[in-house]
């Protein structure tokens, strides 16, 4: 057998090789540690960012902007800034706090910017335009020399790498959805409401061509009387020509007594199915419920100022048991008042928002005004 022998003239030129190469490899060595840590510090800035993009926008769908006179928009922006802020520094950039610089003039060149952006087309719009259809929040989370200090190169100074500048940003966005119908949950009752309304009536309301004698206050959730900017109407009872109903409904029962109503006034309706607006008729069909009873006054009265949805129609037919009404959307509304002593009897309700999870969603809403579900996304 023949035996290869390294000779000492190959030994030297291998450790030669060696020496020359350990610095090249010691520097690649260093650049991927290095792009690993701005790797990691890039997702923590993105993590960052869309947590605080979503508060500031969640923080926008503010009761308030249902109304006609809303005069608040400087304190509500604001208040989004500071959500955002907080929300995004509750996640660290390399185990450190985040540094946002203040934009009091909501800047569109800051930190955290509120703006619009239209959920038709996406399109973002910082401030100044579109200022009091505010929807959305910009949160732009850095590491650099005014923002933390840069991220810093460990291993790759050795080549004069010094750190990386970097930058995140998002932006969240909140819509007033269109309620389609709801879907069965195992865990909480859908806030649907077994009264109808005709869509007529309602259509003046939001159109506020109807009266606005309650104000709804956002901090308290509490209702008192005098205007708030925000129109309402008669629910309950309104004659509906069809003798002997009067705009109650049977929703998931067959059993129409007054405390099945009350049951479902005041907890909301566990469906065993959903109820949803038909894809190709855009309707749906409900059974009324006859006559009217005294006993859901109290009913009424304990969910005041409490976000419900209520089924709007365009058509009724039949009488008494045998009435149906058929249904083309779903609208979002609070009680505002209830009485039941004398004559006129009357339930009064304006639009509201609902954070409803059982909710099917729909496209957005022209208007603010209509009310509808608080949709809060990220849109860039």
């Amino acid at each position: 057998m023949r035996r290869f022998q390294v000779s000492s003239r190959a030994r030297g030129v291998s450790m030669i090789l060696f020496v020359v190469l350990l610095p090249v490899v010691a520097g690649m060595m260093s650049v991927g540690v290095d792009f690993a840590v701005v790797a990691t510090a890039q997702a923590q800035l993105g993590a960052a960012a869309d947590s605080g993009a979503l508060a500031g926008a969640n923080t926008l769908a503010n009761e308030a902007t249902l109304s006609t006179t809303f005069n608040g928009w400087g304190g509500l922006m604001s208040q989004a800034a500071n959500s955002a802020q907080t929300y995004a520094q509750d996640n660290n950039i390399l185990n450190q706090q985040p540094v946002f610089l203040s934009n009091d003039e909501n800047s569109p060149g800051g930190d955290i910017v509120v703006g619009y952006v239209n959920p038709t087309t996406n399109m973002w719009y910082p401030p100044p335009g579109f200022m009091g259809q505010y929807n959305s929040v910009m949160v732009n989370v850095s590491r650099n020399a005014q923002h933390g200090g840069v991220v810093p190169g460990f291993f790759s100074r050795i080549l004069g790498f010094h750190g990386s500048s970097i930058t995140a940003q998002s932006i969240g966005t909140v819509v007033n959805d269109q309620v389609l119908g709801f879907s069965p949950s195992t865990t909480q009752n859908a806030s649907l409401l077994p009264i109808v309304l005709d869509t007529n009536t309602y259509q003046l309301m939001i159109e506020n061509q109807t009266t606005d004698q309650y104000s709804y206050n956002v901090s308290q959730n509490t209702v008192t009387s005098g205007p708030d900017g925000v129109y309402e109407s008669v629910l309950y009872p309104v004659s509906n020509n069809d003798p002997g109903n009067w705009g109650t409904i049977k929703v998931n029962t067959s059993n129409n007594s007054t405390s099945t109503l009350v049951n479902q006034i005041e907890n909301g309706i566990n469906l065993s199915s959903s109820i949803q607006l038909d894809s190709t008729t855009g309707t749906y069909t409900f059974s009324g419920n006859p006559g009217i009873s005294a006993g859901i006054k109290g009913a009424l009265e304990s969910i005041i100022g409490q976000p419900r949805v209520i089924p709007i129609y365009t058509s009724t037919s039949g009488n008494g048991n045998n009435a149906t009404y058929t249904v083309n959307q779903f609208a979002v509304v609070r009680i505002v008042a209830v009485n039941f002593q004398g004559n006129p009897k009357y339930v009064i309700v304006q639009p509201a928002l609902t954070r409803d999870p059982n909710v099917i969603r729909g496209g957005p809403q022209t208007t603010w005004s209509a009310g509808g579900y608080v949709h809060v996304y990220l849109s860039h």
